[in-house]
């Protein structure tokens, strides 16, 4: 009878790094499956829901629905695995249940509705896979300095991987092919966490922000959202991944309006996640040059740049493609400086729910937002026109920034 698990613990070894541990091998297939499937999900589910008739309604929606899920999801995944102590068991429920139901969107994908609902669903499975398969990570990594940020990094290299390969395959067959990539990664990722070791009850140690009846009674909750600089600066966060949620949603749909193939589409998108993991890699010697507010303006002022010029040059290709090489500073950056102005803004206490509350404000709410309204101004004025607006979120996002100035901290 044919043994899995042999062969499975030597596919951990190919992966594994000599001197690491094989379970450390499981998680970075299991990033690299995940956001492999986030590298399908953002550039080329919307061109596939266009190539089989679908209209922009829909379109966004789908794509919206990410963003909308990252409001509630995370924290109602990590309280079932804080309460019930079984983080490993949620994790492939959460992969196995969004790769049946991305199975059952595509089989049902030609019905708008029934589309809707179970991309919805879909979302709603996946959407607490990072913050609990980080968690679990954190733990593994024990007594291995470094090991996380190598685990992690998986996960980038299979965004890449992703959109360079199925960008090469539609470029020369179309998207015929898409759902079986699509559910193909989860099941890889599904694969890779049943080979995760089951973490015992009295071993999980989920952050504050899993916990979400803590997180709304919390007399935090104020400390939060009232006192300056706080609703300055979540202003800025939100109208900067509000910029990102019209960016993720139709640059690929942007692309080939104007000529591009999938290949290169692919390929500019690969470039974007290249750049971020190579600032990344050496921000420690880059936020050594600058405080974390002037970080914070230098994201913000480069969204807008970055924005701006693929609303106004979309035919020129060098001009799209250092447009994306920007994302180093408007995703990597951004990030960053934002984690690290939470940590020092804000008493030790609040930073684990300051961060939760960043990912709800600017991701769940800003992306959402961005995402919907960025169909509007497509439908009403032209695609140029939700790229213009995402630059003018990257300008407000600017002008709260220097509101913030006499608040800024050195580092």
């Amino acid at each position: 009878m044919f043994r899995w698990t042999p062969l499975a613990s030597r596919l951990a070894v190919l992966i594994t790094k000599p001197g690491q541990p094989v379970a450390l091998g499981w998680l970075g297939l299991f990033y690299a499956a995940y956001f492999g499937f986030v590298g399908l999900y953002s550039p080329f589910l919307g061109p596939y829901l266009q190539s089989i008739g679908h209209g922009l309604n829909v379109i966004a929606l789908s794509l919206g629905l990410m963003q909308i899920m990252r409001i509630f999801g995370p924290f109602a995944w990590g309280w079932l695995a804080d309460h019930t102590g079984h983080r490993v068991r949620w994790i492939r429920l959460g992969i196995g249940g969004g790769a049946v139901f991305a199975a059952l969107a595509f089989a049902f994908q030609n019905n708008p509705v029934h589309l809707v609902v179970l991309v919805l669903l879909l979302n709603l499975f996946i959407s607490g896979l990072v913050p609990m398969s980080d968690a679990y990570a954190l733990d593994q990594c024990a007594g291995c300095p470094g090991r996380y940020g190598q685990v992690r990094l998986y996960g980038s290299v299979g965004f890449v991987v992703a959109v360079l390969v199925f960008g090469a395959v539609a470029d020369q067959h179309g998207f015929e092919s898409y759902p079986y990539w699509a559910c193909g990664s989860l099941l890889l990722g599904l694969f890779a966490a049943f080979m995760f070791k089951p973490d015992s009850p009295n071993r999980v140690h989920l952050p504050v922000q899993a916990n979400v009846g803590a997180y709304i009674t919390s007399v935090g909750l104020r400390r939060l959202l009232l006192p300056q600089p706080m609703p300055v600066f979540w202003l800025a966060a939100f109208f900067m991944i509000f910029a990102h949620g019209v960016f993720y949603a139709y640059f690929s749909l942007y692309l080939l309006q104007h000529g591009y193939g999938e290949l290169s589409i692919g390929g500019l998108w690969a470039f974007g996640v290249a750049c971020e993991v190579v600032f990344f890699a050496f921000q420690a010697k880059f936020f050594n040059r600058l405080n974390l507010h002037q970080w914070l303006m230098l994201s913000f002022v480069a969204c807008a740049v970055r924005f701006a010029l693929t609303a106004a040059f979309p035919q020129l290709a060098w001009v799209m493609l250092l447009a994306q090489g920007m994302h180093a500073l408007t995703f990597a950056a951004h990030h960053t400086a934002t984690i690290s102005w939470l940590r020092d803004n804000l008493p030790k206490s609040l930073v684990v729910r300051g961060q939760a509350m960043y990912a709800t404000i600017a991701y769940g709410l800003g992306g959402s937002s961005g995402t919907f309204l960025g169909r509007y101004a497509w439908d009403a004025a032209s695609p140029s026109a939700a790229f213009a607006m995402a630059a003018m979120a990257g300008g407000l996002a600017a002008l709260m920034g220097m509101r913030l100035r006499k608040y800024a901290q050195s580092t």
